[in-house]
């Protein structure tokens, strides 16, 4: 309640806010009004002093005829000119389009505006940098605007005898018939009168004149807008956001805006998204008041409004309704306090009266459980005095002897349970492996639509917060597609089922692919990341590169994400007796010795925190010990808390004089994909999306068919520079229809097309049977861009080597 009474408080001071702000922002548009009704009284007062030869007399001074049916003001008038009288005009700028046809009375109008419209012009001026009177019908006008950069000679020289802009929203909205009850009216943004030097983003506020009341006119002031637009969101309160809109739900004033009224698509489909301008705007004149409180239409946020008379606007202030909560819980933790104090207190009594009459009845029978106390009877603890209990620890107690003594009578055939279990548990762990296998594709196979496509939808983003969104998916999928795979790997560890592999690999390149890969979450974080391999260490070497580069990955992964400043370094050295050591050293948050003796243990973090803080399974470093081991080595780490770690390990690894040469890597960096033919047989459409948008990046020629034997089909009638192939599907899979094609090769002599299985199947058993149906390449969903664009290119190099230098991975 008390929580409750503080967000209602804050919402009307979010009310009284910006009630203040709109009357600020308000009165500019009431002190112009004021200005224009001044002008008209003091109008009808001149006009009624002025004689007819006054009027002639002032008609020609101001209004010389140009001979083209026009009365142009001279250029002294506006460059700066004395009276005889001692007054200084300057500014000053008239048109009187079909000046023959003027009345006595037009002209003493005319007349009499031209001095009031200088007087009051000068007067206003550092407020409003122009002031004029304007007649529609025929279109006359006189106008005070100094700091025009045009010097007003569209109406001193370049407007046309026929000059008509009566049809105009500005010579409009103050006729009688439009505007009865004489207000002052503003247009929409637009040109303000005729303007050919370019368009002004203005809005222009005209009062209509009268003189014995007959309607003779219109004072004006056009309002720059830019400036207005800043003062109205600058300075708005801390998590708000200040807005401008039109009363057709229309933005054109926000936070960051460029053009004042000319919002982006962007901009207009994000607010439409989070406020739904439009609804929000009816909801605001449904309300009816000049100033209010009301929730946006998905009610996730406050929306505080006041009215903008003159030009009929909104300013509104958002303000999300779950940071009003939080501000008014931080309000009340006095309350959670107290109330935090009393549940101790209680705590405690609670937990003494357990004890007495609780745990130490239970302490008795569990003594009863004890396993040396099974059939010695002289060894059972007296439990007379709590089986005699007419509670439920009484009832336990007695439930206990009897089940006691069921336990007595099945140890004797214990043996035979142990066997008929055993069988049960090796039926469990086979239904388990189906269950992975069928989990690994199940999930795999949405979450490669997932990554992929937000990834490309990142990088489409042009605002800052819908790019921060949509890297927010493809940070959480990666982590998915991290957390599945740890799950995964610990499976078959446990299982037996890793098979090492032994092949020839670049030290050198593994270390540098697997350190630029962490370098930009490093560097995210202002991290130093650097990485050395010393002279024996370079070279080729025989091992299982893929487990290797897990480790490393592994042990990168961590010491990045526990370091929050300072630098991550990976060093490679070769010692004695062919081991080579890999040490990756952090200056991060460490840990003591006790987190140390249980690091290296299943679902284990650090402490409680970490999982909260930086997730994770809890299994990088216990796959990391087992992958080490399998390969015949030792892992170990060094840590201070505070201060930093230190992992280390050390493999068998043998050095072969057969290097792999850096022409590989220079030759799969310069190559170019455009114009190459690739066929892919996928038949879910999220998966041909996605690779689809990977490849559009590199301009290939894609050709998508939805089974293996349209795939056959194809690839019988034309020729493909690659194959990505789904490993399940209708009609016929893709590892028979690899086979297929490898026995159509054969048997007519074809080149051979390089194949990549593309699947969510991500066992070793898959990938075996991947590459004994013929297959190249297998690449596990969800797919990395890169990973696809280097398997392809890799692929494709290879098919232009011999035959027999080929190598299928």
């Amino acid at each position: 309640m008390f929580q409750r009474e503080l967000t209602n408080r804050q919402i009307t001071y979010l009310s009284d806010y910006v009630r203040e702000r709109s009357s600020n922002i308000d009165r500019r548009f009431t002190n112009l009004t004021n200005l224009h009704k001044a002008a008209g009284v003091e109008l009808e007062r001149r006009m009624s002093h002025l004689s007819d030869a006054d009027v002639n007399r002032l008609t020609e001074d101001y209004f010389p005829a140009k001979g083209d049916g026009t009365r142009r003001s001279r250029d002294a008038l506006f460059d700066g000119h004395l009276t005889a009288s001692g007054r200084w005009i300057y500014g000053m700028g008239g048109f009187i389009g079909q000046a023959d046809s003027a009345s006595m009375a037009d002209r003493r109008t005319l007349a009499a505006a031209f001095s009031v419209v200088s007087d009051f012009g000068q007067a206003a001026r550092s407020e409003y940098d122009n002031f004029y009177f304007f007649q529609p019908e025929p279109t006359r006008l006189v106008m005070f605007g100094p700091d025009r950069p045009d010097r007003l000679m569209f109406y001193r020289q370049d407007a046309p005898a026929s000059l008509d802009v009566s049809k105009e929203e500005m010579a409009q909205i103050t006729l009688p018939r439009n505007d009865p009850t004489r207000v002052t009216r503003c247009t929409n943004l637009q040109r303000l009168i005729q303007d050919d030097k370019g368009e002004r983003l203005a809005t222009g506020c005209l009062t209509p004149a009268y003189v014995d009341g007959r309607y003779v006119g219109s004072f004006g002031s056009s309002i720059e807008l830019t400036g207005f637009f800043l003062n109205a969101i600058k300075n708005t309160l801390p998590g708000a956001s200040n807005l401008v809109v039109t009363g057709k739900g229309e933005l054109i004033a926000y936070p960051g805006f460029g053009t004042p009224g000319r919002a982006s698509a962007d901009a207009v489909s994000d607010y439409e998204r989070k406020l739904s301008l439009k609804t929000l705007v009816k909801a605001i004149r449904k309300d009816g008041r000049m100033y209010g409180v009301i929730n946006s239409p998905d009610g996730r946020q406050v929306v505080a409004y006041g009215r903008l008379t003159g030009p009929d606007w909104y300013l509104v202030l958002t303000y999300p309704k779950s940071a009003i909560a939080l501000s008014a819980a931080r309000s009340a933790s006095w309350v959670l306090a107290l109330g935090a104090m009393a549940s101790l207190i209680q705590t405690l009594l609670v937990v003494a009266l357990a004890r007495r009459t609780i745990v130490q009845p239970l302490r008795q029978l569990a003594g009863t459980c004890e396993p040396e106390t099974f059939g010695v009877r002289d060894r059972r603890p007296e439990l007379s005095n709590v089986e005699d209990r007419t509670d439920e620890i009484g009832v336990l107690a007695k439930a206990l002897r009897g089940e006691r003594e069921k336990v007595e009578e099945v140890l004797a055939n214990l043996e035979d349970r142990v066997r008929d279990r055993t069988a049960e548990l090796e039926r469990a762990n086979a239904e388990k492996s189906r269950f992975l296998a069928n989990m690994s594709h199940e999930l795999r196979t949405p979450l490669n639509g997932v990554i992929a496509i937000s990834e490309t939808l990142a990088a489409q983003q042009k605002t800052q917060q819908s790019r921060e969104l949509a890297e927010l998916i493809v940070s959480s999928g990666r982590l998915l597609e991290q957390v599945l795979t740890d799950i995964l790997d610990f499976s078959k560890i446990e299982a037996g089922e890793i098979q090492l592999s032994h092949e020839t690999f670049d030290m050198q390149a593994i270390v540098r692919r697997i350190a630029e890969l962490h370098r930009a979450s490093a560097e995210s974080k202002g991290l130093d990341l650097g990485w050395t391999v010393s002279e024996a260490a370079r070279g080729a070497f025989v091992g299982d590169q893929v487990r290797l580069t897990q480790v490393l990955s592994n042990l990168l992964s961590n010491a990045v994400k526990f370091t929050p400043a300072g630098s991550v370094r990976l060093a490679v050295t070769a010692e004695e007796g062919g081991q080579v050591r890999f040490t990756v050293t952090d200056s991060g948050i460490g840990f003591d010795d006790a987190v140390k003796a249980r690091l290296f243990g299943r679902f284990q973090q650090a402490d409680g925190s970490i999982t909260r803080r930086f997730g994770g399974t809890g299994l990088g470093l216990a796959i990391s010990r087992s992958l080490v081991e399998l390969m015949g080595g030792a892992i170990s780490v060094e840590s201070t808390p505070g201060v930093g770690s230190v992992f280390t390990f050390r493999l068998p690894l043998e050095a072969v004089q057969t290097a792999v040469a850096d022409d590989a890597v220079e030759a799969e960096a310069g190559f170019d994909l455009s114009g190459c033919r690739i066929l892919l047989a996928e038949d879910h459409p999220t998966n041909q999306k996605v690779v689809q948008l990977i490849l559009q990046s590199v301009n290939v020629e894609l050709e998508i068919v939805e089974n293996g034997q349209l795939a056959l089909d194809r690839l019988t009638a034309e020729r493909f520079d690659i194959v990505l192939m789904d490993m399940q599907m209708p009609e016929l899979d893709g590892l028979s229809a690899t086979r297929r094609l490898r026995a159509l090769e054969a048997a007519e002599g074809l080149a051979r097309t390089p194949v990549i299985m593309l699947t969510a199947n991500a066992m070793d058993d898959h990938i075996r049977a991947g590459r004994e149906a013929g297959a190249d390449q297998h690449l596990s969903k969800p797919i990395r861009a890169t990973a696809l664009i280097e398997t392809i290119i890799r692929c494709l190099i290879a098919a232009e080597q011999e035959p027999g230098d080929r190598e299928v991975a």
